[in-house]
């Protein structure tokens, strides 16, 4: 891709005719890790200071937040002036730009960087701390969460470096690319592209731990592995492993306790942090750290002493776990060593005790994600090598496609409940969980289903709304809305571009998930296994796009459909109807009209009277096969019948004749 860059060094790429964003000026220091930035420029008389972050091909943008954020000032997230669709020719391909308002003081912390100038206890309150806080505000408001909080995505907004901004986060999936250590425990564990987006006590953690790192001008445990850093905050507290022994003024110790507290419940939040920036002093929070069994667990020759750290072992090695747990001997720790009869009653429940059939047992899979989630509630997701938070599956699912990875073990996992599994062990009465629950039993039945228009795309587009329809004949033009879908389509055909169909089971799963009116019997007839009806199908799936939207003529789709239409004129039974139809399709097609063309092929009254005449059709030729029968068979002779027939006839002519004559005669009498 940098090749091709350097080809297109000089090029001006527009957005909505007002911006300008230069190919030619790259700048590296306010790109992000999955997004890169360029200097823009506005198209007005007192242009303001702008740089363009471009999203990654592939990568879901958060179209909530750039939705709900363009435009909105404030004193602590850099203003997000305007985004859109554009064609980048480095990719060769459209894309999604954002432009910001470029902060003219630099990056806080250099990307990468884990020591750096440590900001002033004096100072962090008005650089840092209010700042901050403002965003917070704004972001509870709008019921948004950044996700994106850490120091090398802070940038001074002055020159002077009197305020703090947070950077993008909108360019890459929630806490894509946060540091495990600016991470709550719990998204810590999941995969960074299934973190999700949270809530906003993610953020308030996120805040308080960015906060740490800046007063002590480095990065705690930097090199340090995830999972070492995940194990420490368990056993440890965050507080303990983000600040130790830091020497720190009383009320920063108080907030960043509040803000850093392991207890999601017990955080600090907005208004916390007011009532401490007002001057009140809160009753101190003590963190909690996970109970210590008295007896160690043996787990794979490792010892473990709180049932968090056991279940995070377990989920790293799944098939050794099942023998532990079957074998009664998980549940006897639970009970004795740790003293935790619910969930030892728990785990009893679930696996049915060791004198439990194995038909009455679910099965190892299913049985050791259980057991994870009731060792430890607060965890993501976890089955086989999959570890998720509920609301990052979605994001989770897009990015494992873009980077062709294998969707299978996402689709065994809803398909098996486990997600049933998590909201098990949490607040049955919360209606986020509730819809979220109700929302995953939907992606079960699209997957049950599995034909065109369902299936794991179905599930993708489901559940990410920012995520552009991936058919290969849509790919190039980023079609996120329906809209641009038949346009989409058309360039394609007009590029001479067409394999296949033009809806193939990306393009029949988006269109089932954006459209906002009735396809039930089109998507149905698409699915048929007849050609016939498949093809009829996606026509008026087309057509009743191009109606619903009021598009204009797609001359170059009408043509492509008008080429496959071939098993739809088979229908009719009549060679002529076949033939007026091969004349006239080409008429439709240079109205460009998809309407039409169903209208054409799909005509109920047509199809009546081509049956009603074949039906006709059949009779005749039955008759016609029984004369012939019974003529063969003697039961007629055909001499006699013609003889017959020839006397009847003569007679018929001798009676005419003589009627003809008599009224001749009376003629003559009277003249």
């Amino acid at each position: 891709m940098a090749n091709e860059q350097q080809k297109a060094t000089g090029a001006i790429v527009g957005l909505r005719d007002r911006f300008s964003i230069l190919l030619g000026s790259p700048l590296p220091d306010l790109a992000m890790p999955h997004a890169q930035a360029f200097v823009a420029e506005e198209k007005r008389d007192n242009p303001r200071s702008l740089f363009a972050l471009i999203v990654r091909p592939g990568y879901p943008a958060r179209l909530n937040i750039l939705r709900t954020l363009k435009g909105v000032e404030c004193p602590g997230l850099m203003t997000l002036v305007d985004w859109g669709v554009v064609d980048w020719p480095p990719a060769n391909r459209k894309v999604i730009a954002v432009i910001y308002e470029r902060p003219m003081g630099g990056r806080v912390v250099a990307v990468g960087a884990n020591e750096f100038k440590r900001i002033d206890e004096n100072d962090v309150l008005r650089k840092v701390i209010n700042p901050l806080t403002a965003a917070l505000k704004v972001l509870k408001a709008q019921n948004l969460t950044h996700r994106a909080i850490r120091p090398s995505n802070m940038y001074w907004a002055t020159a002077e470096k009197e305020r703090i901004v947070i950077g993008d986060c909108a360019t890459v999936p929630p806490a894509f690319e946060q540091p495990v250590i600016v991470e709550t425990v719990e998204s810590g564990m999941a995969h960074p592209a299934g973190r999700g987006a949270g809530n906003a006590a993610d953020d308030v953690y996120a805040f308080g731990a960015a906060v740490a790192c800046l007063l002590q001008g480095r990065v705690p445990l930097a090199g340090a592995e995830p999972d070492v850093i995940i194990r420490m905050k368990v056993l440890q507290g965050s507080y303990s492993v983000l600040v130790g022994d830091e020497r720190l003024p009383l009320p920063i110790i108080e907030i960043l306790r509040g803000a850093l507290c392991d207890d999601a419940h017990e955080r600090w939040n907005n208004d916390s942090i007011d009532l401490w920036l007002s001057g009140r002093r809160l009753s101190p929070l003590v963190a909690k750290i996970e109970k210590r069994a008295a007896r160690d667990f043996n787990f794979n020759n490792v010892d473990y002493s709180t049932a968090r750290e056991l279940a995070i072992a377990m989920a790293r090695n799944w098939e050794a776990a099942v023998p532990f747990i079957l074998d009664g001997r998980l549940e006897l720790w639970l009970r004795r060593s740790l003293d935790n009869k619910e969930k030892a009653a728990s785990l009893a429940a679930t696996t049915g005790g060791p004198a439990a059939s194995a038909d009455k047992r679910p099965t190892n899979d299913i049985l050791v994600a259980k057991v994870c989630l009731i060792l430890d509630s607060g965890a993501p997701i976890r089955y086989k090598g999959l570890s998720v938070m509920p609301d990052g599956i979605g994001s989770f699912l897009a990015l494992t496609l873009a980077e062709g990875g294998d969707v299978r073990l996402i689709a065994e996992a809803i398909m098996r409940e486990i997600p049933h599994c998590w909201f098990e062990t949490r607040d049955a009465y919360n209606p986020d969980n509730s819809t979220m629950e109700s929302v995953f039993r939907a992606q079960k039945v699209y997957l049950d289903r599995g034909s065109i228009g369902f299936g794991i795309e179905r599930v993708l587009y489901e559940m990410n709304e920012s995520m552009p329809c991936l058919s290969p004949s849509t790919i190039d033009d980023y079609v996120l809305e329906l809209r641009d879908l038949l346009p989409a389509l058309n360039a394609t055909a007009k590029k001479g571009d067409q394999k296949g169909w033009p809806v193939d089971r990306h393009v029949a799963a988006f269109v089932a998930a954006r459209a906002s009116f009735d396809i039930d019997r089109q998507m149905l007839d698409l699915a048929s296994p007849d050609a016939s009806r498949s093809s009829m199908g996606m026509l008026n799936l087309l057509a009743v796009i191009q109606w619903r939207l009021g598009q204009g003529a797609l001359y170059g789709l009408a043509g492509w459909m008008g080429g496959l239409m071939h098993p739809a004129i088979n229908t009719f039974h009549s060679r002529q109807k076949r033939k007026e139809l091969e004349k006239e399709i080409p008429r439709m097609v240079r109205e460009g009209s998809l309407v039409e063309l169903s209208r054409l092929l799909d005509s109920p009254e047509d199809h009546n009277l081509d049956r009603q005449g074949f039906e006709q059709a059949k009779m005749d030729w039955l008759a016609a096969q029984r004369e012939i029968r019974d003529i063969e068979s003697g039961k007629v002779v055909y001499q006699e019948r013609a003889l017959q027939m020839a006397q009847q006839t003569a007679a018929l002519i001798s009676v005419t004749i003589s009627f003809i004559t008599v009224i001749l005669l009376v003629i003559s009498r009277l003249f």
